[in-house]
Parts: C-alpha cells; sequence; structure tokens
C-alpha cells in the first residue's frame, strides 16, 4: 500500500496555538505523541495510510515537551492517544495503536470519506 504523499502532518507547537486552533477549527484530528515513543510513530504512520481517504482530514500532532498543560487537561496520561474535536468539544478518543482499517471506521462518521483506502487494498491484492 503506497504512503499518503499528499497531506502533511502539522505540528502544534504549544498549548495556546492547540486552544486556537481548537476555537477557529470546526473539526480537529489531534494525535497527543511524546519525541521518544516508538508507538507514537508507529500510530502516525497508520493515520497518514487514511488520510488521503477523506476529503477534510488533517492530522494535527503535539507533543507532551510542547503543552504539558494540554495533556494535564485532557487527562493524558500516557501516549499515543488520538482525538477527533468537533465544535471544541472531545468526540472521540483512540488509545494505543490502532490498524488503518479500524482507524478508517472509527473516523469515517466524522469526516467526508472518498474510501479511496479500500480501493487502494482491493488494487494491491
Amino acid at each position: 500500500m503506497k504512503e499518503n504523499l499528499k497531506k502533511e502532518v502539522k505540528l502544534i507547537s504549544n498549548g495556546k496555538e492547540f486552544k486556537k486552533l481548537l476555537k477557529t477549527e470546526e473539526k480537529l484530528l489531534v494525535l497527543f505523541s511524546n519525541d521518544s515513543c516508538g508507538y507514537c510513530q508507529m500510530a502516525e504512520n497508520n493515520i497518514k495510510k487514511i488520510l488521503d481517504s477523506f476529503e477534510d482530514l488533517i492530522l494535527y500532532k503535539l507533543k507532551l515537551s510542547d503543552a504539558p498543560e494540554i495533556f494535564a487537561e485532557y487527562n493524558i496520561n500516557s501516549a499515543p492517544v488520538t482525538k477527533v474535536f468537533i465544535d471544541q468539544k472531545s468526540a472521540y478518543t483512540a488509545f494505543g495503536i490502532r490498524p488503518p482499517s479500524d482507524l478508517y471506521y472509527q473516523l469515517k462518521p466524522f469526516f467526508k470519506s472518498s474510501d479511496s483506502y479500500f480501493k487502494e487494498i482491493a488494487k494491491n491484492n
């Protein structure tokens, strides 16, 4: 399966920027991660595999070292954690690593899907 090449992960640099995004974006997908976390890298790679399947999906990443106060506010005690925020409220939370197919189905109710993830799988099988 090919990697997502069209969309880049956007790094949130601090808690203030996160709060601003939360207020300005109707929908927000955030991967809460840690600098030295191999599982966080695996979770990010799995999310990247499905990004192109959603027209309006952007992956934002927030590192613990950049905004520990945000991790505390949302009671995130381990990483990786993936959250969907809608209208400034947490609407979905995934702990740990999820396979791309699971992520696809979990995110589909929140973001418009083109089903390209499964078309790509069918083409390669």
